[in-house]
């Protein structure tokens, strides 16, 4: 029984694929939409930004990376986003929340490199997250 457990295990194993936390980026951003919690916001946006943003213009990319870098800063500053009767708040290692915030900048980059496809509210968020990063150090 043992030598053939050890024989069908490892094909069992390598069948497995990883799990797929959203189907489309549309759906990615509908399921970040639905949770106020940072983490799991920044998750989602980051696969559906990874996984599917290839083929997608720069102009419908921009809000993915607005609501990911308020998430990051947000988080980083010790905010998880989570609403109960208790509101959670966390103190960071030092070197993690630096880390956050440089994922953060460069977040803000690619946005500023892209300035020209910002619609005017766009353009105003980015200034106020360019100002909370800049609290936030």
């Amino acid at each position: 029984m043992f030598a053939l457990l050890i024989l069908l295990g490892p094909p069992l194993l390598a069948e497995s694929k990883p799990k797929t936390i959203c189907q489309s980026l549309s759906d990615c951003e509908t399921k970040a939409d639905a949770t106020t919690i940072h983490r799991k916001k920044i998750t989602l946006l980051s696969f559906g930004l990874t996984e599917y943003s290839k083929d997608f213009p720069v102009q419908k990319l921009i809000p993915f990376y607005l609501k990911r870098v308020r998430s990051i800063i947000l988080e980083a500053n010790g905010d998880t986003g989570y609403k109960g009767e208790v509101i959670l708040k966390v103190s960071h290692k030092p070197e993690y929340k630096h880390s956050q915030l440089i994922k953060a900048e460069d977040d803000l980059r690619f946005l500023e490199s892209n300035h020209s496809y910002l619609s005017k509210e766009q353009s105003l968020e980015l200034g106020e997250l360019q100002s909370l990063l800049g609290q936030s150090k």
